[in-house]
């Protein structure tokens, strides 16, 4: 019997991510072909990976979350989650591929509105995230995405370890609190922020400085400028805490989308920007007023 060579598609800080088939993916700390081992990370992740089935197995099926198909036996005793794979891969690795052409701002603003979707199903099903960046967002065809890696996340009447960070541009400052003084949602709430920075921006928020410069800026509440981003205001709520749930930014992410019926005109002077067209496109429709939120 012929053996597919497994093509490594991700190497993780835990695992690596491989496919046969190019439709799913199997994730764990050791790949094996044909009873060979093929690569080994050198140190087992069996009790995340578990973590991690188990949150899926929790979710369910979901629009907006990954498929996952449960723990596979590899090897005697050794076991990968297998997933479905997402054709264009993680949202960042798209952002940087796709830098020069991004896509139009109503597929932008339907991508952000999938990843609040997608994390207030979570948090309705008592699951946080943990660790919600553009590396675990997910690309499908028509730019439809998807959140996945939960090796991290918390589950609701589970007694699983604390022991997740976000990235730092995902990162919510302290803000004069001791660190475990924070509340989840708000870090869940302002990490989704920075999806949707990052998401209509078409890059990451402070692209050009290094993580410690970032650290700085945030510590200070200094964070990118939002001139000219159709999505500011509620972005800007999520970077100041100042929603309570994921389902007030989907409210507001729906009227913001909801004034985007057709594609915007393309303008014939190099005014506009990939944030937001020029004003000559229809200024109307870039001028959202939303709900107060107290």
């Amino acid at each position: 019997m012929k053996h597919v060579q497994p093509r490594v598609i991700k190497v993780g800080t835990t695992c690596y991510v491989t496919t046969t088939d190019n439709k799913t993916v199997l994730k764990g700390h050791q790949v094996w072909c044909g009873g060979n081992l093929v690569f080994d990370y050198g140190e087992s992740c069996e009790e995340r990976l578990a973590r991690e089935a188990t949150i899926y197995k929790h979710l369910g099926r979901h629009h907006q979350i990954l498929e996952c198909f449960g723990l596979q036996e590899v090897h005697p005793g050794i076991h990968s989650l297998r997933l479905e794979m997402a054709p264009l891969g993680s949202l960042r690795t798209f952002i940087r591929q796709t830098a020069k052409n991004p896509p139009t701002l109503l597929s932008r603003l339907r991508m952000a509105l999938d990843v609040a979707t997608g994390l207030g199903y979570l948090h309705s099903r008592g699951v946080m995230a943990c660790d919600l960046s553009a590396t675990n967002i997910f690309v499908f065809d028509e730019l439809r995405v998807k959140l996945g890696d939960f090796g991290g996340a918390l589950l609701e009447g589970a007694d699983f370890e604390w022991d997740q960070t976000h990235e730092t541009r995902y990162h919510l400052p302290a803000r004069g609190r001791a660190y475990d003084e924070v509340p989840i949602m708000k870090r869940e709430l302002f990490s989704l922020g920075s999806a949707m920075y990052e998401i209509i921006a078409w890059e990451r928020p402070f692209a050009d400085l290094e993580d410690n410069e970032v650290d700085a800026r945030y510590a200070r509440d200094e964070f990118p400028s939002l001139d000219g981003n159709v999505a500011a205001q509620i972005i800007r709520n999520c970077w100041d805490e100042v929603y309570a749930t994921a389902q007030k930014v989907i409210a507001d992410l729906k009227a913001l989308k909801a004034n985007f019926h057709e594609e915007l005109p393309a303008c014939p002077q190099p005014t506009g920007s990939i944030l937001s067209p020029c004003l000559c496109s229809k200024p109307s429709k870039m001028a959202v007023k939303l709900p107060q939120h107290s």
